[in-house]
């Protein structure tokens, strides 16, 4: 497959296309894809006013129209630079779960033409994560205007099923990729997938109920210390 074939064969041949990445491991044509998707559907959200509204002059205030420059190059560099790099090390951690739960590393597919193929590599699992962003250009696309111009709880609550539908597909590309490049089941793929999620929401639960024990340990202090109403 060419560059164009894989682009096609995301949306309309998944599992064909994702086993040609792991195995062909372009790893420029998936970070272009990443980089490109990214800016898309940051500049889409940020102009749209999704993910936070531009900064607006008023009295007393009128460095707004820098501090909005400042805000979108933020983005355009995120998108450029950050994401690639955030990309390569959710490749990392999917390469060790793998490990962890069984998957074959670097073993050798052997082809009819009498050719040799090495998979279960890093490299051809951080092209497929990359490429596996593409549904997302359609959040991009449908999201922000579904929120910003239907207005009213039902534009937001479509806003986000269509997210969640979009996470949903990158989820199915990732999975399909983790089992093709490692040889795992479907279950222990979905695993690989979701472990770092679940680890990240447990962290976060965890942090919450720390926090709040401590607020409300200084809030009860607080309470205690202040001298009784007259």
């Amino acid at each position: 497959m060419n560059f164009f074939e894989r682009i096609y064969g995301v949306f309309f041949q998944p599992r064909e296309t994702m086993a040609d990445i792991v195995r062909k491991k372009p790893v420029w044509e998936g970070i272009i894809v990443l980089i490109v998707v990214s800016l898309l559907s940051s500049v889409l959200a940020f102009k749209v006013g999704i993910s936070g509204q531009p900064i607006q002059p008023g009295p007393g205030f009128s460095h707004a129209p820098r501090l909005n420059n400042l805000f979108f190059g933020f983005i355009v560099f995120g998108s450029i630079f950050l994401n690639p790099i955030l990309y390569f090390i959710y490749a990392a951690i999917y390469h060790f779960l793998a490990e962890v739960l069984g998957g074959e590393m670097y073993w050798r597919e052997e082809k009819e033409e009498g050719e040799a193929v090495v998979l279960g590599t890093a490299k051809g699992l951080y092209s497929a994560v990359c490429f596996a962003v593409l549904p997302s250009i359609f959040s991009a696309l449908i999201s922000p205007f579904l929120m910003k111009f239907m207005g009213g709880i039902g534009g937001v609550l479509l806003g986000i099923t269509v997210s969640l539908g979009i996470f949903i597909w990158i989820a199915f590309l990732n999975i399909l990729a983790i089992k093709e490049n490692y040889k795992l089941s479907t279950g222990n793929a979905a695993l690989v997938f979701f472990m770092p999620v679940i680890v990240g929401i447990v962290i976060a639960i965890l942090m919450a109920i720390f926090l709040g024990s401590v607020f409300a340990g200084v809030f009860s202090e607080m309470m205690r210390s202040m001298p009784p109403i007259q």
